[in-house]
């Protein structure tokens, strides 16, 4: 093969098997309900209060209700959602049951974005019949700061999907293994409150491939 003939080859090749994308609908496991908890504007204010050493004020009367609604991510179009950053997590947490894929590589290798809007933040909660989804508020004991017990007021969707977009170097990832990657996070590793990977391993947040 002459050098010319090589160099060809290989410009096909890297042609041939250029980023690729594909559609994926991702479904709730049935008794795997998807508990969302985003990080209250309340919240924030408490901490950045506290590094700038103001004076403590006293504790308000909790208010659940606004709890619950202050721990909903809603999109510019009012739409309760969930991070596109926690698939992504659950994507590349998935690599260590593979021998042949790390972490490091993974998060070079794909990009998850939401279907038909690339550049947002959060993908729609959607019911299994395609409709917006509605969280119900549930009331659960969680400890904070390791020792003390309280009490934490978050939405819940029993009945629920996410629509996600996956761009992947075939180079890196074939698309066998991607598909296999998003089992496997779906399966063992889950997203947001409770998913099978935290300490709590309550198993929530789970969810298969719907084709």
């Amino acid at each position: 093969m002459t050098k010319d003939a090589k160099g060809d080859k290989a410009a096909h090749n890297s042609a041939e098997h250029g980023i690729q994308r594909r559609e994926f609908r991702l479904r709730g496991v049935p008794g795997s309900p998807l508990v969302i908890h985003a990080f209250a504007e309340k919240a924030k204010k408490e901490i950045r209060d506290k590094q700038q050493k103001k004076a403590k004020k006293a504790k308000e009367e909790r208010r659940p209700e606004e709890e619950f609604e202050a721990a909903k991510y809603i999109d510019s179009q009012g739409r309760e959602c969930a991070p596109i950053v926690a698939l992504k997590k659950a994507i590349v947490s998935a690599a260590t049951a593979f021998d042949d894929l790390t972490k490091v590589g993974l998060r070079q290798a794909i990009f998850v974005a939401v279907s038909g809007e690339p550049s947002a933040s959060l993908v729609p909660i959607e019911k299994s019949d395609g409709t917006p989804a509605k969280g119900t508020m549930r009331e659960d004991a969680v400890t904070i700061g390791g020792n003390t017990r309280g009490l934490a007021y978050r939405p819940e969707y029993v009945d629920w999907q996410l629509r996600i977009s996956v761009e992947f170097n075939p180079r890196i990832v074939s698309e066998e293994q991607l598909v296999a990657l998003i089992d496997q996070a779906g399966w063992g590793v889950g997203i947001c409150e409770g998913r099978p990977e935290k300490t709590s391993a309550l198993g929530w947040g789970r969810f298969e491939r719907v084709a």
